[in-house]
């Protein structure tokens, strides 16, 4: 039976809620990262927050600030759990993603306090990093969507004509962030190009992308050497409405997807799993078809195997918990 609670619910003056991320910590407490701050975005007020929970997800702490800008807004899109430190990567700028830059920021004690941010010296500027896969070798891939000017950038990416332009590609590190290694980018999304990878069984690494474009898919490229190099953008024939997805490999092999399989509207919310490194997608469940927008949802399989448990916003105001028993 599937599990949820209302984690958290925007009021004046920090309305709007969105890139909610889920992980479990060591100590088994659940916590939630996500973008608050202001009615909308992206907002000067916007910044970064976290929820705890020490009974799986039954009930929540009230929400502290994790980053907190006067000047500028600052967003999450990647929160690591590793040997008891919890590292936030959060993008950084003046309210309409000008003069962004990328930066990340560090808790060793679960993240009730955070050391000084340090700023992303892999990719410092104009770039969401998105979910870490580590691939079958122990090499942590993290998707990449950059938003760079072929003709020199402006000071925000609406004004230059990057946003409609993205690239995409991964960050490669097999030493657990000490080197870094930039794989091949490729264009052909389009506005807000979140992706997603996941390893098949022969060893090929698919990336998944989000596309504004209005074809109402998922776009998908691989790439048969690790990450390095991509193949172009095609149809994957996955309905999307141009939102953001969340991928999964399970313990046995099947692939997970959490999305809105619809071509225009942000619901229904579901889950689907593919028993064929994605050639076909025989589960298919709907979690929730309440009205309104189910988005960006992202979290990670509980320490059982079984459970997915995963954070989303509802119309950009209500952070939603949901755990997922899968068969």
């Amino acid at each position: 039976m599937d599990r949820k609670s209302l984690v958290y619910k925007g009021a004046p003056p920090d309305i709007c809620v969105g890139d909610t991320t889920l992980r479990i910590l060591p100590s088994g407490e659940f916590i939630i990262v996500f973008e608050t701050g202001g009615a909308t975005e992206p907002v000067r007020e916007n910044h970064i927050r976290i929820c705890r929970s020490a009974d799986r997800g039954e009930t929540w702490s009230a929400a502290e600030v994790v980053q907190r800008f006067d000047e500028f807004a600052c967003l999450p899109s990647e929160v690591l759990v590793d040997d008891g430190t919890v590292t936030v990567f959060y993008q950084r700028h003046r309210g309409r993603f000008d003069e962004w830059t990328n930066w990340l920021v560090r808790s060793t004690d679960g993240g009730r306090t955070w050391a000084t941010p340090e700023p992303f010296a892999p990719y410092p500027e104009r770039a969401f990093v998105r979910d870490r896969f580590v691939r079958s070798d122990g090499v942590w891939l993290f998707p990449v969507e950059s938003f760079v000017a072929p003709g020199g950038n402006q000071p925000s990416i609406f004004a230059d004509g990057s946003h409609a332009n993205p690239t995409n590609g991964v960050l490669l590190t097999a030493d657990g962030g000490r080197t870094w290694q930039c794989s091949a980018f490729i264009r052909g999304a389009r506005g807000w190009a979140e992706n997603n990878v996941v390893e098949l069984a022969d060893g090929t690494i698919v990336m998944l992308c989000r596309t504004d474009d209005g074809s109402g898919v998922l776009l998908r490229s691989d790439s048969a050497d690790g990450g390095l190099t991509w193949s172009p953008f095609r149809d994957s024939g996955i309905p999307n409405p141009g939102s953001k997805f969340r991928l999964l490999k399970l313990p046995d092999g099947r692939i997970a997807l959490i999305h809105n399989p619809h071509p225009r509207v942000r619901h229904p919310l579901a889950l689907w799993i593919s028993d064929d490194d994605l050639r076909s997608w025989r589960y298919q469940r709907v979690l929730t078809d309440f009205p309104g927008r189910l988005q960006y949802p992202d979290g990670q399989l509980d320490e059982d195997g079984a459970t997915i448990c995963f954070a989303f916003d509802y119309n950009r105001h209500d952070l939603i918990f949901w755990a997922v028993e899968i068969g």
